[in-house]
Parts: C-alpha cells; structure tokens; sequence
C-alpha cells in the first residue's frame, strides 16, 4: 500500500519514502512499537502515515512520534524533512483525520512532530493547535549561482576557503559508484568520526549498533538509485575526510561527515571536503547542498541560503509529566 501510494504521489520525501521506512522498520520495528494510520476515501486508500511510540525508561513521559522516531536513547536517526505520504489535495484532510487519531490514542503524554518540512507540519499543527512549535535553520547552498560553487559565498568566506585548498594543495575526490566504494568510505568516514568523538569523551553516532546498520542497509539500497552520496577526499595516500548524504530530487542532504583534524588551523578539513562535495554534487545535476538542522558556524559559513523545519510537541497533564517537570525544576536548582 505504502509503494502504491508513493507511486501516485510522486517523489514526496526521502524520508517517508518505503525505502527509508522500510529500512527502519527493518532495524529498529522489534525496540519501537509503531502502527500503521490510512487514509481513504470512497474505500481507496489515499494517504498513510508510520505512528511510532518512543522507547524508554517505565517511569519517564510516554511519547507519540509521526514518522521515524522514537528510538532508544542513542540509536536515533534524527528524522529531517519528514512528510505525510498524501496527495496535495489530500494531505490537510488526512492531517486533521490523523490529530482526531493521535487525540483519542491514550498511549501517550507527549506528542511529538519530529523535523517536518512547513507545509506538513502546519497542516498538523492547526489540527493540534495546543501543539508548542520551534522552527529550526537548515544552512543551503545553491550550487546554480555562478561558474562555481563558491561564487555563491560572500567575499570574506570565499577567500577563506581559497586560503584552505592552497595550504592542502591537490586534492582528489572519489564519488562511489559501486557498492565495494560505498562501503569503504563508510569505513572510514566511521572511523574518523568514532575517533572524534571518542577523544571528547563521547560515544559518538556510530556506537550503536542499530544505527550504523541502518544506515549500511539503507545505503545498499539506495545506491543503485542513485539517491545516496558518499564522497572521499583524499592527499596523497592521506584521508582528509569522508562525507555522507542522501539525494533527494535535486537536493544533497547532508546527512554524516568523519574529517581528519589538523593542528594547522589553516588546514579546515570539513570546509574543503564540503566544496569538493559541492563541485562533486553540480557536476551531477544537483542543484542544492542541504546542510539539514542545526544550523553550526561552519554550515552557515558554506550556505547562501536557508530553510527552516518545524518541531512540534503537544503535553497531557499526566503524572509522568507532572513529574518530569519536577525534576527539571530540582535539577536547575540543584545546577
């Protein structure tokens, strides 16, 4: 039902594509309990959505989740540009039919709207108009602007990252075409990024099991579509960094990096394997480089534009949230 419906729609969003849904159904069904909720009508199904119910400890606020969420503490696939799979004309209807869905659900204390896209996330929220909302950036470089992806940075960032890919001097970039490439850059863009993360004393995203499966199934799914990106740069013999990123449409969304780190601080590894990216990325016909949420220093130092995504939460007064908030309070006491 959920490939028919795809079908139809047309291209509506990585991230509630069966691909990616399947995918983390796949890897993260048997921790998340999570239902189907159809939309029809005249007895034709004509939208759907994954509901899911967060993992986690007995006594803490039980969670509702439209889309990929939920997942145990530390296994999240942080879900951005999240949709509901229905028709335009189709998707405020099946919005409010699914707030009037979620509202009689008593499985829940808090409801939560994870990374949506606006238009989805308004039609949901004027059904929930309790619902609190925060917006987040999403740093985006337009890669038509000019002869050159950097044409499209203002002056001072374009001279910093001139001054970046002197000091490195040539650098090559390798693209994965097959499955033996991908798999060998998300060794070691893990590697790299585990090794980061371990020296500042944390686990980092790839400790998980359940993640870093995810994600290499979904990897060898999507590239023979050519909807998955990973990219290698390299000097010399040396890996300067490792980069990760999803295609939708036109658009690299900017999903997972690993970088060598330098001491030389002219030696900005992220920033230069971003260009390259970038260079990579138009050379392909795509037109925009997605940095997703949230919007850090050096997201916003390579983007000529943004967006924004919504998060939405909507609370019942229960005793789990009665006590949360309780605890909120000691501990910014006790701070």
């Amino acid at each position: 039902m959920w490939q028919s419906l795809e079908a139809d729609v047309g291209a509506p969003g990585l991230m509630c594509s069966w691909a990616w849904t399947s995918t983390w159904l796949e890897h993260y069904g048997d921790a998340v309990d999570h239902r189907f909720v159809v939309g029809e009508r005249n007895g034709l199904p004509r939208a759907i959505a994954l509901v899911t119910y967060g993992a986690g400890r007995r006594m803490r606020p039980r969670t509702v989740h439209v889309g990929t969420a939920g997942e145990p503490a530390g296994a999240s696939v942080f879900v951005e540009r999240n949709r509901l799979l229905a028709a335009p004309e189709d998707r405020r209807a099946f919005a409010e039919a699914l707030a009037a869905s979620l509202s009689r659900d008593r499985k829940w204390d808090r409801l939560l709207l994870d990374g949506f896209v606006p238009a989805d996330a308004a039609d949901l929220v004027t059904a929930l108009p309790a619902a609190r909302v925060r917006t987040e950036e999403c740093p985006i470089t337009d890669l038509t602007i000019g002869d050159d992806v950097l044409d499209g940075l203002d002056g001072s960032q374009r001279r910093r990252v001139q001054r970046t890919l002197r000091a490195f001097g040539p650098l090559d970039v390798e693209w994965a075409t097959t499955g033996e490439q991908a798999r060998s850059i998300l060794d070691e863009l893990v590697d790299l990024h585990q090794r980061h993360w371990r020296e500042r004393g944390e686990p980092g995203a790839f400790a998980s099991r359940r993640f870093a499966a995810f994600h290499r199934t979904l990897i060898a799914r999507l590239l023979p579509r050519r909807q998955v990106s990973l990219v290698r740069v390299r000097r010399g013999d040396e890996t300067v960094a490792c980069l990760y990123g999803l295609i939708e449409g036109g658009r690299l969304l900017f999903y997972q990096g690993g970088l060598r780190r330098y001491d030389d601080n002219k030696l900005r590894a992220g920033h230069a394997a971003h260009v390259l990216a970038m260079r990579a990325c138009r050379d392909r016909g795509i037109t925009h480089y997605d940095f997703l949420a949230p919007a850090t220093r050096y997201k916003q130092e390579l983007a000529n534009s943004s967006e924004r995504l919504v998060w939405a939460s909507l609370e019942r007064r229960t005793w789990r949230t009665r006590a949360a908030h309780a605890a909120q309070i000691v501990r910014r006491r006790s701070s």
